[in-house]
């Protein structure tokens, strides 16, 4: 294949078919530069071209251009066809541009565009040519070293011309260029006498016609060692690139092609045809297909994925045995399909390749010996490291430029000299993907941020940068970094992640640091257990099924304000959060208070307290189910949702009777009465001092989960056997100037005594405090 030559700068020579009607200008001076602006208020057709006396059009810049020349246009509408008749050289070009400091020009009209004939040795820059309704935009005839480089290209709706059309046009390239319009016919067409051009960086759109049965081409190929390399191509009724009969050592690499009508890359004629590392996507017919006199055709390193339906657009006429791979006819005698990732997406279909007709890839490759190496997937990581470098026309470097890099993380299963190359037309280079998850300390006013889950990319992980939202920003080389906030309130806290090859990676959290009112855990009424974590679920789902008031089963109460509190998990350091409907469990996953966050809590008459969903405006229900989750789901107030609120600071107590200094106990696992006769503290000697509200508590055993009462109004020894709080089972807790306490039950005001110093069970019926009525709280 010939190495298309690309001039630096080409010559151009410009004459007349403007629809102005102006004079022979002057010849000018041998100025670098002709300047050309429409708006200037000293420009003429007739003057010397200098930017104090510039021309008014192309034209009249163009008809005296010579070879090193540049013509410089300003903005504005021009309505002319540029038609180039001089020609520079390799060494001195003629550079027809639109000025880049002040914006583009566009040629405009039914006429309007640029042609050269015959001509070479020229480049034209960042030009806009629109609204031809019969000639293409851009038309190079005869023509050799002509370089396009940017601005777009478009023509009327409905033109059946080629938006681009190269007759034997050699050694020359189009790049970085915008090529389209509604309803068009063709995008760019190369004939067979055009050779040695280069089609790079375009990004050329067609949008559908109004007839499927007008197979427009995004671009059309034929002539002989052209390359249609890192383009995007998108729409068109036919395929999106088109190899002809009459080609030869065309090389498609590295190009995008998105969702339309047609076909991703047909090639029906022609020989010596590369379709390498190309990504083919969305489009209603085959990916790519290779048919008719082809021969020569090698198709690999593509990653292919066919789609039924384009967004909510459906596929009108395409066939049911649309694939993703198909070889027909004389072309089955060479081709070589090897090292494509293809998805079907259509799971029900598997005919995802054709050789000669619709098949399986188990099928294509009995049928045709090829495809060892493809892959059915739509995993990008398939295709990671895994193409084959010594194909034809294998590029050194992706679509965007990027060098081959091997990825740590996958095997290496490509083929040639470079075996760890990626398929499609991108070399994905993973960076790091920063993860972040922030736990609250609403003692301290601090956060914790854990950047421990993220993950290397292609290089290791250099450093952590952490931003607080305060100002307060912290870089080291470790993924975890706490900071206090000087004042309490809602700052978002992010990390970015830095690789040791520069590549990046952020993450942002919200945080709400609020005042801490107090921290207790919630015994429901319904079941006598704590809320906590779920057990033996996967996801962080709150169940009334914690026995005892542990580490896991704290909640630090938050004011949350306007009367309402949020719920900070300590074992997590996260919010409880419930959904907006009132149908999923409860769970811990909120590091800010927004509406999902915030409760009302609200006291009952009986000492227990009932919470209100914010997000649902429903109650929490607790079912003495322990398998049933926490949900926010009820419109009233029943036992199911109420709880006993203890505070951690009051929970797993123990009274020490100062009348003869034992410990009270709960006597047979809670089946006699309480008896301060324990030289130690075990399980049945402590109790949880349930917050009953207005200096009420209520004394909830441990020994067997039951609540404490005062037997018979009180003339009865106390004894744990209640599964609710009434009358009998409140208590005041009496603060004493030596430090003890007593307690005094709420039914008949009289204070418990440690009867006969304390031969005898519990009974509340003192009147006054003395030694028998003392008890030293232990922790």
């Amino acid at each position: 294949m010939r190495t298309p030559f690309l001039a630096g700068f080409a010559a151009l020579a410009v004459t007349g078919g403007s629809l102005l009607s102006i004079a022979a200008p002057a010849q000018a001076a041998d100025a670098a530069v002709l300047y050309v602006r429409q708006f200037s208020t000293a420009c003429s057709n007739t003057g010397p071209g200098t930017l104090a006396e510039p021309f008014c059009a192309v034209a009249p810049a163009a008809a005296i251009v010579t070879a090193g020349q540049t013509i410089d246009v300003g903005p504005g509408t021009y309505r002319e066809r540029v038609i180039v008749a001089s020609s520079g050289t390799p060494e001195q070009p003629i550079v027809f541009r639109s000025s880049s400091s002040t914006g583009d020009a566009y040629l405009v009209g039914p006429t309007a565009g640029l042609t050269i004939d015959g001509q070479h040795d020229i480049t034209i820059q960042r030009f806009q040519a629109t609204g031809a309704t019969e000639l293409p935009a851009l038309d190079l005839r005869n023509a050799s070293g002509v370089t396009v480089d940017g601005g777009g290209f478009s023509v009327a709706d409905g033109s059946t011309a080629p938006v681009i059309r190269l007759t034997g046009v050699t050694q020359s390239s189009i790049t970085r260029s915008y090529v389209g319009g509604p309803r068009i016919s063709d995008g760019v067409v190369l004939d067979e006498a055009t050779s040695g051009v280069s089609l790079a960086a375009m990004t050329v759109n067609g949008a559908p016609s109004t007839s499927i049965a007008v197979r427009s081409v995004g671009i059309r190929i034929a002539g002989h060692d052209n390359m249609v390399r890192n383009n995007t191509i998108e729409g068109f009724t036919g395929a999106a690139i088109s190899v002809e009969s009459g080609s030869s050592g065309t090389v498609v690499v590295n190009n995008l092609v998105n969702d339309g009508f047609g076909g991703g890359i047909h090639h029906h004629g022609g020989t010596g045809t590369a379709i390498t590392n190309n990504t083919v996507r969305g489009r209603c017919l085959d990916s790519i297909r290779v048919d008719g006199a082809s021969s020569g055709v090698s198709v690999q390193n593509n990653l292919l994925r066919y789609d039924t339906v384009l967004g909510n657009k459906s596929c009108p006429g395409a066939p049911a045995d649309a694939v993703e791979i198909g070889v027909y006819g004389d072309a089955t005698r060479d081709t070589v399909v090897d090292y494509n990732n293809a998805d079907h997406y259509v799971a029900s279909s598997p005919t995802i390749y054709a050789w000669n007709a619709p098949m399986s890839m188990a099928a294509f490759r009995a049928a045709s010996g090829q495809a060892a190496h493809d892959r059915e997937t739509a995993d990008p990581r398939a295709g990671y490291d895994s193409a084959n470098s010594a194909a034809p026309g294998y590029p050194e470097k992706d679509r965007s430029g990027t060098a081959r890099v091997d990825d740590p993380a996958m095997p290496n299963t490509g083929a040639g000299p470079v075996t760890y190359a990626d398929r499609g037309a991108v070399e994905t280079i993973r960076g790091p993907q920063a993860r972040l998850a922030a736990t609250l300390d609403l003692a301290a006013g601090s956060v914790t941020a854990d950047a421990s889950a993220s993950e290397a990319g292609v290089a290791a992980i250099a450093s952590y940068r952490f931003d607080f939202g305060d100002g307060t920003v912290v870089t080291q080389d470790t993924p975890v970094a706490s900071h206090q906030y000087a004042t309490r309130g809602s700052f978002g806290v992010s990390v970015q992640v830095v690789g040791t090859d520069g590549r990046k990676s952020s993450v942002s959290q919200p945080v709400s640091v609020l005042p801490r009112t107090g921290t207790l855990g919630l015994l429901t009424l319904s079941g006598l257990r704590y809320v906590g974590p779920m057990a033996a679920v996967p996801w962080p789902s709150l169940a009334a099924d914690h026995p005892s008031l542990d580490a896991t089963s704290q909640f630090d109460l938050a004011d949350a304000g306007n009367g309402q509190v949020a719920l900070l998990a300590r074992t997590s350091g996260q919010y409880v959060t419930a959904d907006t409907a009132g149908v999923a469990a409860l769970n811990w996953q909120g590091t800010a208070v927004t509406i999902n966050q915030r409760f009302t809590l609200v006291s009952n008459a009986d000492g227990t307290i009932s919470l209100k969903s914010a997000a649902s405006g429903r109650y929490v229900t607790a079912t003495a189910n322990i398998t049933t989750p926490l949900i926010a789901n009820a419109t009233t107030i029943g036992a199911n949702q109420k709880f006993y609120r203890v505070n951690v600071a009051d929970a797993g107590r123990s009274f020490k009777a100062r009348a003869n200094n034992r410990y009270v106990t709960a006597e047979s696992a809670g089946v006699k009465p309480l008896i301060a006769n324990r030289t130690s503290v075990g399980p049945w000697e402590r109790f949880d001092l349930v917050d009953l509200g207005n200096g009420q508590i209520a004394l909830f055993a441990r020994a067997d989960n039951r609540f404490v009462t005062a037997e018979s109004a009180g003339a009865k020894p106390l004894i744990a056997n209640r599964a609710s709080v009434g009358a009998w089972e409140r208590f005041t807790l009496v603060r004493n100037a030596d430090g003890t306490a007593s307690l005094k039950a709420g039914v008949n005001k009289r204070y418990v005594t440690a009867e006969s110093a304390g031969t005898k069970p519990l009974i509340a019926n003192r009147t006054s405090i003395g030694l028998w009525e003392k008890f030293t709280l232990g922790a």
